[in-house]
C-alpha cells in the first residue's frame, strides 16, 4: 500500500481553478477572459501507511521523512507512535543550526548529533544549544493502519485584472507564494477540461512569454499572459 498526499477540497486545493466568461461589462471587448479571487484550502493532508513505514506499527517507532507537495522549510518531519496510540509530528530541523534530528529513541528523544541538542517527542527543548521548540504538527490516526499529518496555512489567493502593454493586451496575475513553491499556469475551454495546456508566461508587463514555472520567494508574485481564444478557464497550479 502506497503512501500518498491527500489534498482535496476540504483540506487543500492544489490548483485553483477560476474564471468567467466576461459579457461586455468588463472593459474589454466582449467575450473576454475575466478572473475571479478564489481562495485555496487551508491545510494540506499527509497520509502515512503501516505498510510502508512499518517503524509506526509499534509503540516507540519513530521515522524521518521528506514530504513531497509542501514547502522546503517545512517538508522534513519526524512521526513518532507512542504507548496509547499517541502519534506526534515534528519539525525534524533542529532550530539551533538547522540540522535534522534524529528519529525518537527512548531515553535519548530527539537528537541533533551536530551540537547535541536534544528534544521530547512534542518537540520541547529538552536540553540546548537550541532554545526553541521544534514545530509541532496536528496528528490523526484512523485506529487501524493509517496515520495522518496536517500541514496548516498553506492557502493562497489569486487577483487578476487586465492591463493594455505597449505588446498588446495581458492578463496580470498576482498571489503570495511560498518559499521554495513552484507554480504553473493552465489554460482550457472549460471549467475542469482535463485537457488544459500549460502556457508560458513573462514575468514583466512588457516581457517575452518564455517562462513556464515561477519558483515563490515567499513574497507576491506577478505574472503576465496572453490567454489565446475568445475566452475561457485558467488554473494557476502550485507544485
Amino acid at each position: 500500500m502506497r503512501v500518498e498526499a491527500t489534498y482535496s477540497r476540504r483540506y487543500i486545493l492544489r490548483t485553483l481553478t477560476y474564471g468567467v466568461v466576461c459579457s461586455g461589462f468588463c472593459g474589454f471587448a466582449p467575450m473576454q477572459w475575466i478572473v475571479s479571487d478564489i481562495r485555496a484550502g487551508e491545510s494540506a493532508i499527509y497520509k502515512m501507511s503501516f505498510d510502508e513505514f512499518p517503524q509506526l506499527s509499534e509503540s516507540y517507532g519513530s521515522v524521518r521523512v521528506n514530504v513531497a507537495g509542501i514547502p522546503s522549510a517545512s517538508n522534513q518531519i519526524v512521526v513518532t507512535r507512542m504507548p496509547g496510540n499517541q502519534f506526534y509530528a515534528v519539525s525534524s530541523k533542529c532550530t539551533h543550526r538547522g540540522v535534522a534530528v534524529d528519529p525518537f529513541k527512548k531515553g535519548k528523544g530527539l537528537y541533533c548529533q551536530a551540537h547535541g541538542s536534544q528534544f521530547d517527542v512534542d518537540g520541547r527543548v529538552v536540553r540546548g544549544p537550541a532554545r526553541s521548540s521544534l514545530k509541532l504538527y496536528s496528528t490523526s490516526y484512523d485506529g487501524s493502519e493509517f496515520v495522518c499529518v496536517e500541514f496548516p496555512n498553506l492557502g493562497y489567493a489569486v487577483n487578476a485584472s487586465f492591463l493594455q502593454t505597449v505588446v498588446g493586451d495581458r492578463l496580470l496575475l498576482s498571489f503570495e507564494t511560498i518559499a521554495g513553491m513552484k507554480y504553473k499556469v493552465a489554460l482550457g475551454s472549460r471549467l475542469g477540461d482535463e485537457d488544459m495546456n500549460y502556457v508560458k508566461f513573462a514575468t514583466t508587463k512588457d516581457g517575452l512569454l518564455n517562462s513556464s514555472r515561477l519558483t515563490g520567494n515567499g513574497g507576491r508574485a506577478k505574472i503576465y499572459l496572453k490567454p489565446s481564444g475568445d475566452a475561457g478557464f485558467i488554473k494557476v497550479i502550485r507544485e
